[in-house]
């Protein structure tokens, strides 16, 4: 029963989500992570559950909240997929976004620095909006004096 119900709830998440009903998609996706709870229905699913939810939260700039979510997502994450899968690297590109969203720049710079060696797996728009990414750490980076962050951004992107 939570499995169905979950999966509808992702299911119109993901629906919302691409009409841009952000407020009801963020709604479906917390429900659909509830019905993961309370059916306990494991770790890989509230994992993926969890890092819909901070997408979601993320476009909706809360940032904090989705910092919050993401993290446990990433706990949940690195102990089914170690600490370098392409998983892992979505939820680190996440998590450097909604610090930068924070003006967290210098927590951000260690996150990024953690998902470079993963980006290079990643294709397509993940890719593309990891370029964008790093460019954007690389130019704060920039302006706040860390040129050496900064070239080391700017290489990971070009090699993007």
């Amino acid at each position: 029963m939570n499995q169905a119900t979950s999966d509808r709830y992702a299911a119109q998440c993901s629906a919302a989500e691409s009409t841009g009903d952000l407020a009801s998609a963020e709604e479906a996706c917390y429900r659909s992570v509830k019905n993961v709870d309370w059916g306990n229905l494991g770790p890989e699913l509230k994992s993926q559950r969890l890092y819909n939810l901070a997408r979601i939260k993320r476009r909706l700039a809360k940032f904090a909240e989705a910092e919050e979510v993401l993290k446990e997502s990433l706990a949940i994450e690195e102990t089914l997929s170690g600490p370098t899968g392409v998983k892992i690297g979505r939820r680190l590109v996440e998590l450097s976004v909604n610090l930068a969203g924070q003006n967290k720049w210098s927590e951000g710079e260690i996150v990024v620095s953690r998902f470079i060696p993963i980006s290079t797996a990643f294709v397509g728009q993940e890719r593309t909006y990891t370029k964008e990414v790093l460019l954007r750490y690389a130019a704060t980076m920039d302006k706040l004096g860390n040129v050496q962050s900064a070239e080391k951004f700017k290489a990971a992107a070009a090699a993007l």
